[in-house]
C-alpha cells in the first residue's frame, strides 16, 4: 500500500515510484505477453474492426496497442494485472475501495520517439487565462490515478514536478504552445528500471522523449478511477466503445469483471 510518503509526494510532486505493484511472476508474463502482442499486431493476425476490438497500433511498427485486454490477443494475464492486487493496494489511498475500469495500453518504441510538452486535458482550453487554467487542473482527471509500469528499463517519461496544481511559468508556456521540444528549468526524467511503477498525475506538464541508444520502449501505462465520481462520457468512453463487444466480460477475472461492470453500468447507453 503506498505509505504517507508517497502520498505526500504524489499530492506535490504529482508523482511517486513504487517497486513492488507488480508480482515478479506476473513481470515475466506479461514481458512475454507484451512481445507476443506486438508480433501480432505487425503480422496483422490482430487488426481493428469495426464492430469490434480496437488496437489503436495499426502498421509494421506500432507504437501504442489498446485492447490489450480484448480476447481477440489471447493474452488474459492483461486483465488480470489490471485487477491484480498489488495496484489495488497503491490506489486505495487515492480513489478509495471500489473502481471502474480505466484502460491499460502498450507502449512499444522501438524508433524516434518524441512527444512535445503537454498537459493530458483533453479538448479543454490549453491557452487560456490564470483562471481558466486553474479551473482546469482544479477538476479535470482528479477521479483516476494513471500509471506507467516498465517491462524493459524506460527513462522516457519526464515531468515538471508540482506543475499539475499550478499556474504555468512564462517558459513552459512556450514550450506548450510554441516551442514543444525545447527545455524547462526543472524538468525531471523518470528513469524506470523494469518492474518499477510511476504513478503519476497526467495534469502534470510532461513529454516522452527516447534517448539515443535506448533500443526500444516496453511498458504498460493504465488506469484506473473512482467508481465513486460522474461518470465522463468523452473521457472515459472514447475509443472505449469496442467493450461493448459480447465476448469481454467472460474473459475477465472476478475483479477485473468487477471494474468492467461498474464501468458498463453508466456508459451503457440508456
Amino acid at each position: 500500500m503506498a505509505n504517507q510518503e508517497q502520498i505526500d509526494q504524489y499530492r506535490d510532486q504529482g508523482y511517486f515510484i513504487a517497486d513492488d505493484a507488480v508480482e515478479p511472476e506476473m513481470l515475466e508474463e506479461l514481458t512475454a505477453a507484451a512481445r507476443r502482442v506486438v508480433a501480432k499486431v505487425r503480422s496483422g493476425e490482430v487488426v481493428d474492426e469495426d464492430a469490434g476490438i480496437r488496437i489503436g497500433g495499426q502498421g509494421e511498427e506500432p507504437q501504442f496497442v489498446s485492447g490489450l485486454i480484448a480476447p481477440e490477443f489471447g493474452e488474459p494475464v492483461f486483465a488480470e494485472y489490471l485487477g491484480s492486487a498489488p495496484l489495488a493496494r497503491y490506489l486505495r489511498p487515492f480513489l478509495g475501495d471500489e473502481l471502474r475500469l480505466g484502460w491499460v495500453h502498450l507502449c512499444a518504441v522501438r524508433g524516434d520517439y518524441h512527444i512535445g510538452w503537454h498537459r493530458d486535458i483533453g479538448g479543454n482550453e490549453r491557452d487560456g487565462s490564470y483562471e481558466v487554467e486553474m479551473e482546469i487542473l482544479a477538476r479535470h482527471r482528479k477521479n483516476l490515478v494513471k500509471w506507467h509500469m516498465a517491462l524493459a528499463a524506460d527513462p522516457c517519461l519526464w515531468i515538471v514536478p508540482g506543475s499539475q496544481r499550478r499556474y504555468r511559468t512564462e517558459r513552459e508556456h512556450e514550450c506548450l504552445i510554441n516551442d514543444s521540444q525545447g527545455e524547462i528549468p526543472g524538468g525531471l526524467q523518470i528513469a524506470l528500471q523494469r518492474g518499477q511503477t510511476v504513478f503519476w498525475n497526467s495534469n502534470s506538464i510532461h513529454r516522452g522523449r527516447k534517448p539515443e541508444g535506448l533500443e526500444g520502449r516496453l511498458t504498460l501505462m493504465g488506469a484506473l478511477i473512482d467508481h465513486r465520481t460522474e461518470y465522463d462520457g468523452a473521457g472515459e468512453k472514447g475509443d472505449q466503445r469496442w467493450l461493448m463487444a459480447d465476448n469481454i466480460r467472460a474473459s475477465l477475472p472476478q475483479r477485473t469483471r468487477r471494474y468492467y461492470d461498474n464501468w458498463r453500468s453508466l456508459a451503457e447507453p440508456r
